[in-house]
């Protein structure tokens, strides 16, 4: 089920109810406002089966004003009679067209929660006709809507250029490093995507990355990432699997082949917690010999819980990771924990992150890493659909390894455009 609570939808509903209240108290006899106050009171108190009790009342005893229709609409929707809150508000917007705007914002919302995706879209379109924070409202609720079905069943896609600097190009300790490399370096980073459907359930993508360090170009890297799914359902779970390839080049040789097959598999927990599960298993190869110490296999596992509210979105995972590669240096067995936070203020969007990981590597010279990062992100949208975006990230690696110890910090600014 798609429950849509459109940011700002509380500011909508406060306002529905002060307006209702001044054209009611104006325009009444003084026991039917005091009908409407003992119901209002009810209604701020958070009572709304008493408030639409009264408020239906006060409709018995002859009251018939849009401010009445309007404050029963939004009872409605607060105690999930969904669909009679679409008819009331579908019948303020017929009788009452000084209120049409306002009244079609609040059918949308109800509209959504009963997962009338189109019907839901009309109204918002139809609510954005009104001024200028209305009209903001009724965007936002179109944005959380999603793309149109015949938008899903075709190809989107983004892309983004940043740069940026990195005091720590190589991960390890900087003194670790021969005189002749850098360890810090500007960059410039190019990022792109592009995915759709194929036929009824299936999904593939193509995502490519590429970094180019100005003073330590034997870090540059270039990957490109293909993967495919075969989506369905079985109750509330819904599955997603396929296989996936993958290749990375660094300066200029190939470093890494994966080819894997994945797994995910959803469920809601409640209107808005979701659980995810992840599993990936790859094959691992190095188009390159001088590389060839990377070859094996990797396996990924990884559970997560996520909180969607009206302008936030909250994420917690953990993920295991087990390798088995031809160099025992590179093979590590990993937990990692990540905790994710976003939330809109407006034009904006912020993120927060944070990450703790345990590497274990055995052989002839075992060590143990605790990496814990941090990552700062901030959003805002352009017009034309364009982007612009800024991330600070820092990691503090520490190791029984004296080279593999590391600080790093890394800034960037970038802009991008989805399509």
């Amino acid at each position: 089920m798609v429950t849509i609570d459109a940011p700002g939808s509380r500011r909508s509903w406060c306002f529905a109810v002060v307006l209702a209240w001044l054209l009611f108290a104006g325009a009444c006899p003084a026991q039917e406002t005091n009908a409407f106050a003992a119901a209002t009171a009810a209604f701020e108190a958070g009572d709304y089966l008493r408030a639409l009790s009264l408020f239906e009342t006060a409709q018995k005893s002859g009251s018939d004003g849009p401010a009445l229709h309007y404050n029963i609409g939004v009872c409605q929707y607060r105690v999930g009679d969904y669909a009679q809150a679409a008819a009331t508000f579908e019948l303020v917007r017929d009788r009452f067209p000084q209120f049409a705007a306002v009244a079609e914002y609040n059918r949308g919302l109800a509209l959504s929660a009963l997962d009338d995706e189109n019907a839901a879209r009309a109204a918002f379109q139809r609510a954005r006709s009104a001024d200028a924070s209305l009209a903001e409202l009724a965007n936002s609720a179109l944005a959380s809507l999603g793309p149109t079905e015949a938008a899903r069943s075709g190809w989107a896609g983004y892309f983004d250029v940043a740069a940026g600097h990195d005091d720590n190009v190589a991960l390890v300790d900087e003194l670790s490093l021969p005189a002749t490399l850098s360890a810090s370096s500007s960059f410039t980073e190019l990022v792109g995507y592009a995915g759709g459907r194929v036929g009824q359930r299936g999904r593939l993508s193509v995502s490519g990355y590429s970094v180019h360090y100005a003073d330590a170009s034997q870090f540059d890297q270039t990957a490109l990432r293909l993967d495919t799914a075969f989506e369905f359902s079985r109750g509330e779970w819904r599955f997603e699997a396929g296989p996936h390839f993958a290749e990375t080049l660094l300066d200029g040789d190939g470093f890494e082949r994966a080819l894997g097959v994945g797994l995910r598999a959803t469920r809601p927990i409640t209107e808005r917690v979701a659980f995810d599960l992840r599993v990936a298993y790859d094959d691992l190869g190095a188009p390159s010999s001088r590389f060839a110490f990377i070859e094996g296999t990797r396996q990924r596992v990884r559970v997560g819980i996520e909180n969607r509210g009206e302008r936030h979105r909250v994420r917690l995972g953990y993920e295991i990771e087990s390798n088995g590669r031809e160099s025992a240096s590179v093979s590590p067995d990993r937990d990692r924990l990540v905790l994710n936070v976003q939330r809109s203020t407006g034009p904006w969007s912020l993120e927060g992150t944070l990450a703790y990981r345990d590497s274990s590597y055995d052989g002839l010279a075992p060590r143990e890493e605790r990496l814990t990062e941090v990552g700062v992100a901030s959003r805002r949208g352009l017009p034309q659909g364009w982007l612009f975006s800024t991330e600070y990230r820092m990691a503090d690696n520490d190791s029984n390894a004296t080279q593999f110890s590391y600080r790093s910090h890394r800034i960037s600014v970038a802009i991008g455009k989805g399509f």
